[in-house]
C-alpha cells in the first residue's frame, strides 16, 4: 500500500493494473495536445466569425446557432453514448477515432458555400469531439489516486487557453493572409496527423479490474448519477459557467472588432496572447491549490471554483464598460479564466461521487448539460444583438454580452450550494482523507 503522498496511490481496486506514473504523465501531456486541437477546431468559427459572416451572409443569430445549438446539442448527446465505450477501458481507441473524425470535418468546413453547409460540417466536428474529453477524464481517474487528480486534469484543461491562443493567433493570422477557408483546412489536418500517436501511447484498450456481481448491480443506470444533490448542483453551476463562457468565446473577437475598432490581426495577437497567458496561469494555480487543499478537505474542490468565479466577475463587467481596447482585451482574458479554471476541480469533484465504472459517463453527463444549457449563451447573445442592432449599431453586441456576468454570479451560488452535501456523498475516498468532513 502506498502512502497518500505517492503520485498514483493504490487505495481501491480501481487502481489495479494502471499505467506507470511516467507513462501516465506522458499520456496526460499528449491528451493536453489532443485537447488543444479539440478546442482549437471548436473555437475556429468564433475566431473567424466576422470574415465567415461577411462571406456567407450570416446574421449574429445564425452564428450563435452554428456555434451553439448546431454544435453543442450533438456534442452533448453523442458524448454520453461514446462515454459508455470509454468506460470499458477503450481510451486510446475512442480518442484516436474521434480525433480523426473531427479533423476531417474541420477540413471540409474550408469548402462550404453556405451557412447550412457550414452547420453540417460543425455537426460532424461535434460528433468527433463528443467522445474525446470524457475518455480523457476517465483515463486520469483510472491512473491517478483520487486526491492527485486535479493536477493532471488541470494539465489536460490547459488545452482550453492554449487552444484559444492557437486558434486566435494561428487561425487569425492564417485567415488574414490566406483566407478563413485555408485556416480550416490547416487546423483540421493537424488533428488527423496526431491520431496515430494517441493510439500508440494509450493503446487500444486498458484492462479494467474485475468486479464482484454486487458491484455491477450497485453501479445502476447512467441517469441514476443525477440522484445525488451535490452532483446536480455542480452540473448546474458548470452549466451556468458554460452559458457565459460559450457566449464570450463565440462573440469576443467580433465584439473587439466592432466595438473597439480592432483588426482581425490585432485581435489575433493581443487577445490570443492575453487569453493564453491568463488561462494557463489560472489553471496551474487553481489545479495546484485544488490538489493541496482537497487533501485536507475535499470540499475545497468546489469552494475554489466559487471563489475564482466571484473574483473574476468584476473583470467581466469592466470589459463591457471601459473604452480602451487594450484594457478591454485583458479584462475579457481575465473573465475567460473562469471558463477554464472551473473544469479541473469540478471534474475531480464529480469523479469522487461515482464508482470507477461510471467515470467517463459521469464526465459525459456533466459535459452534456454544460453543452445543452451552454448553447443558450451564443444563441441568446446573437438574438439580443440582432434585436438591438437597428437602434445601437455596433454597440448592440456589447449590450448583449452583459449576459456573461449574470450567469457567472448564478454559478457561484450553485457551487456553494453543492458543498452542503458533497462530503457526505463521496464514494471514491482515499484512506488518507477518509475521515468524514463536517
Amino acid at each position: 500500500m502506498r502512502t497518500a503522498g505517492d503520485d498514483t496511490a493504490v487505495t481501491d481496486p480501481a487502481h489495479q493494473s494502471t499505467h506507470t506514473p511516467r507513462h501516465a504523465w506522458t499520456a496526460v501531456i499528449l491528451l493536453a495536445l489532443v485537447g488543444t486541437l479539440n478546442y482549437a477546431d471548436r473555437f475556429l468559427p468564433a475566431v473567424l466569425a466576422e470574415p465567415i459572416k461577411n462571406d456567407l451572409a450570416l446574421s449574429d443569430t445564425a452564428i450563435g446557432v452554428i456555434n451553439g445549438f448546431g454544435f453543442l446539442i450533438v456534442y452533448a448527446i453523442l458524448g454520453i453514448v461514446i462515454a459508455r465505450v470509454a468506460d470499458r477501458g477503450a481510451f486510446g481507441l475512442v480518442i484516436s477515432s474521434c480525433l480523426t473524425l473531427w479533423g476531417a470535418m474541420t477540413m471540409l468546413g474550408g469548402w462550404v458555400q453556405s451557412g447550412f453547409q457550414l452547420a453540417l460540417t460543425r455537426v460532424g466536428v461535434a460528433i468527433g469531439e463528443a467522445g474525446s474529453t470524457p475518455a480523457a477524464h476517465a483515463y486520469v481517474a483510472r491512473n491517478f489516486a483520487p486526491h492527485k487528480r486535479a493536477a493532471p486534469l488541470a494539465v489536460i484543461t490547459l488545452s482550453i487557453p492554449l487552444a484559444s491562443a492557437a486558434s486566435l493567433i494561428g487561425g487569425g493570422l492564417l485567415a488574414q493572409s490566406l483566407g478563413w477557408r485555408t485556416a480550416f483546412v490547416v487546423m483540421g489536418a493537424l488533428s488527423i496527423a496526431v491520431a496515430p500517436l494517441v493510439l500508440l501511447v494509450l493503446g487500444r484498450r486498458q484492462a479494467l479490474p474485475a468486479q464482484a456481481p454486487t458491484e455491477r448491480v450497485v453501479s445502476g443506470r447512467w441517469w441514476d448519477l443525477l440522484s445525488k444533490p451535490s452532483y446536480r448542483a455542480v452540473v448546474a453551476g458548470a452549466a451556468c459557467i458554460s452559458v457565459a463562457g460559450y457566449a464570450l468565446t463565440t462573440f469576443a473577437p467580433a465584439f473587439l472588432m466592432r466595438s473597439r475598432g480592432m483588426s482581425l490581426g490585432e485581435v489575433a495577437w493581443q487577445y490570443g496572447v492575453a487569453s493564453g497567458v491568463t488561462g494557463v496561469l489560472g489553471l496551474l494555480v487553481v489545479g495546484r491549490l485544488a490538489d493541496r487543499l482537497s487533501a485536507r478537505d475535499p470540499r475545497w474542490l468546489l469552494w475554489l471554483v466559487a471563489i475564482t468565479t466571484a473574483a473574476m466577475v468584476p473583470f467581466s463587467l469592466a470589459a463591457l464598460l471601459v473604452d480602451d481596447a487594450v484594457v478591454t482585451v485583458w479584462c475579457i482574458a481575465l473573465s475567460y479564466v473562469i471558463g477554464t479554471a472551473y473544469m479541473a476541480p469540478s471534474i475531480a469533484a464529480i469523479q469522487r461521487l461515482v464508482r470507477p465504472e461510471q467515470r467517463a459517463t459521469a464526465s459525459a453527463i456533466f459535459l452534456f448539460f454544460g453543452a445543452v444549457v451552454g448553447s443558450l449563451g451564443p444563441f441568446l447573445t446573437g438574438m439580443i444583438s440582432d434585436a438591438l442592432t437597428a437602434e445601437l449599431g455596433n454597440m448592440a453586441l456589447e449590450r448583449a454580452l452583459f449576459l456573461v456576468p449574470v450567469f457567472q454570479v448564478i454559478s457561484v451560488g450553485c457551487y456553494l450550494w453543492a458543498n452542503r452535501r458533497f462530503a457526505q456523498e463521496i464514494v471514491d475516498i482515499p484512506e488518507a482523507v477518509a475521515t468524514p468532513v463536517g
